[in-house]
Order: C-alpha cells, then sequence, then structure tokens
C-alpha cells in the first residue's frame, strides 16, 4: 500500500465520519422524504472551511462541470464569512438557489465532502436521487476530461457561471482607468512571513530576514521590468512589500487591506471584495509571473486567474540568499 493510497484511504474515512455527523447535527431528522428535487449544491458556509477564493472557485467550477456530464442541476451558496452574491453573479447559469429548493431534512440530503482528495472517485461513484449538498475546493476538470471523454476548459466554465457584480464591476473598472494601458502581473504570497498577514498559525520571519526577501523579490521584479516596456501591476497579501515595491518607476500597486477568506471574520466589504479585484485585475494581464522565494508559498491564485482568459503563466522560483 503506497503512501498516496494511505492518505487519500484516511481522508475518506475521516469526510464519510464528519458527513454522518454533520447530518445529525445540522439536519432535521426525518424518516420520509420531505423534498424530493434532486440537484448538487457547493456549499461554503461556517460549518467547514473552504480555503482561500481560488480554491473556492475550482470546488464550484468542478461540481458544475460534473453536474453537465450528469445533467443535473448545479447550485451553488456562499455564505461564509461574507456573502457571495455581493461581488459576483450568475452570468449564463443561474445557480442561486431558488426559494424552497433546499432541503433540511436528512431524509433528503447527502453530505459530500470532497476536500484534500487526490481524485473525486466518490462524487463519480456516488449513485443517489437525494440533494447533495457538496463541499469541494480542487479542481478535477483533468480527470473528468479524462474520464469521460470531454473537453472542459477551465476559462470557459468561469465565464458560463461568473460575472461581477456591479459594485465589483465599478471597482475593476476604476482600478484599469487607473493603470491605463495593457500590463504584466506578479503576485506574491508572502503568508506572515513579513509579520502583516494572518494565516492559519503560520509565523513571521526574523526582522533581518524579512528585509534579505524583500530585497530579493524586489530585485526579481526589477529584473522583469527591464525585460519589458509595459508597467507591472504587483498583487500580494503584504501590504509592507506593495508599499515598499511601488517606489519603483513603472510599478503599480493598489495596497489595501488584504485578508485570507478562511482566517478573518467580521471584516469590511471593502477587505473581502479586494480578492476579487486582485484575482480579476490578474486574469487581464498580459502574462502573469508568481514569484516565489524561501519560504514564500507557491501560491495556485495567479494560475487561475491566468486560466480564466488563458493567457501565459509562469512561476519563478528562487531560494533566499
Amino acid at each position: 500500500m503506497n503512501d498516496s493510497f494511505k492518505r487519500n484511504f484516511i481522508v475518506t474515512v475521516v469526510h464519510r465520519i464528519k458527513e454522518t455527523l454533520m447530518r445529525f447535527r445540522y439536519y432535521k431528522f426525518s424518516l420520509f422524504r420531505k423534498n424530493k428535487q434532486q440537484f448538487y449544491i457547493s456549499i461554503f458556509d461556517e460549518k467547514r472551511t473552504g480555503f482561500g477564493l481560488a480554491d473556492r472557485f475550482k470546488g464550484m467550477i468542478s461540481l458544475y462541470a460534473f453536474c453537465k456530464i450528469k445533467n443535473i442541476p448545479f447550485r451553488n451558496t456562499f455564505t461564509y464569512p461574507f456573502d457571495f452574491l455581493q461581488f459576483i453573479e450568475p452570468n449564463k447559469y443561474d445557480w442561486r438557489l431558488k426559494d424552497g429548493e433546499r432541503s433540511s431534512y436528512s431524509s433528503d440530503v447527502r453530505v459530500l465532502i470532497v476536500q484534500g482528495e487526490d481524485s473525486p472517485w466518490r462524487l463519480t461513484w456516488l449513485k443517489t436521487k437525494k440533494q447533495t449538498h457538496t463541499y469541494i475546493n480542487r479542481d478535477y476538470l483533468p480527470i473528468f476530461n479524462r474520464k469521460y471523454g470531454t473537453l472542459f476548459d477551465w476559462g470557459e466554465l468561469f465565464h458560463e457561471l461568473f460575472k461581477p457584480a456591479p459594485k465589483l464591476e465599478m471597482e475593476i473598472n476604476r482600478h484599469l482607468s487607473i493603470i491605463h494601458s495593457s500590463y504584466i502581473a506578479c503576485q506574491l504570497r508572502f503568508m506572515a512571513l513579513l509579520g502583516d498577514f494572518k494565516e492559519y498559525n503560520n509565523l513571521p520571519l526574523h526582522e533581518k530576514e524579512q528585509q534579505v526577501l524583500i530585497n530579493q523579490c524586489t530585485g526579481i521584479i526589477l529584473d522583469l521590468k527591464k525585460q519589458c516596456e509595459k508597467p507591472i501591476l504587483v498583487v500580494s497579501d503584504s501590504i509592507i512589500f506593495l508599499q515598499h515595491i511601488s517606489q519603483f518607476e513603472g510599478i503599480i500597486t493598489f495596497p489595501d487591506k488584504t485578508v485570507h477568506i478562511d482566517c478573518v471574520g467580521n471584516e469590511d466589504d471593502s477587505v473581502y471584495m479586494k480578492p476579487f479585484i486582485d484575482f480579476l485585475l490578474l486574469s487581464k494581464a498580459d502574462k502573469i509571473y508568481n514569484i516565489v522565494v524561501g519560504e514564500m508559498y507557491p501560491s495556485e491564485f495567479p494560475l487561475y486567474a491566468a486560466k480564466i482568459n488563458n493567457i501565459p503563466f509562469e512561476r519563478i522560483n528562487k531560494t533566499t540568499v
């Protein structure tokens, strides 16, 4: 039994136990079906962690693709730590829950957790006519395309499902008017390394190490700037770094407060809007670079922003000096 199989087996067993507990804890008991509507719904609420914004988009799009394969209605609800509909609306497919659709009775519902699993085999093997309340946060399109012979494209499905709500669209346009030209983009994910971003239990570096990291990341961006005539939009979870890099000519930043949506609640709407703005601004660049130095995180946030409009993406990995 190899390590991957062991890990997936353990994750599956843990998820089955948690699914059963959730049905007992959060659903009303009934011996008989109350609601016979069948659909799959991706859920992001306070009952389970959903990870970052890109992970949530991955889960929504994966489940939507599976529903297209099976010709079953897809729904989505994203209510924690904010209401998704404040920022994103349905585009070509209306995934909003209708009044009375979602059942709260255990006899009507199958709870399914597909998080941290390399394969969505429990999703693809599931035989049920019930509502399937699904917690999912991975991109399974390559697996679906191989298994079912489909040709799903992540960006195409993104545009089928989503468009910015008016207030997000207004902010995107305002930012684009400030940039006022075509641009390339760099994204850097420091987590808590510079001490200005809360994420799980990650710890900051010592002050001297922070300065070394800032200097090395700055050097990489300035080298890129020498290679192109376009301005560079820099997106990061660190306001400290954004304020630092903004002093250089041809570098554009929008250093507003950023939080990890899985770690911080009760923030203003403008704070929760920031990752949506960053994500969609990245998607409109001519090319995206993800810069990773030392202990920085090789984020998939810019990778999936690039997939929205199928623009080039490159990850630059460096070790610290």
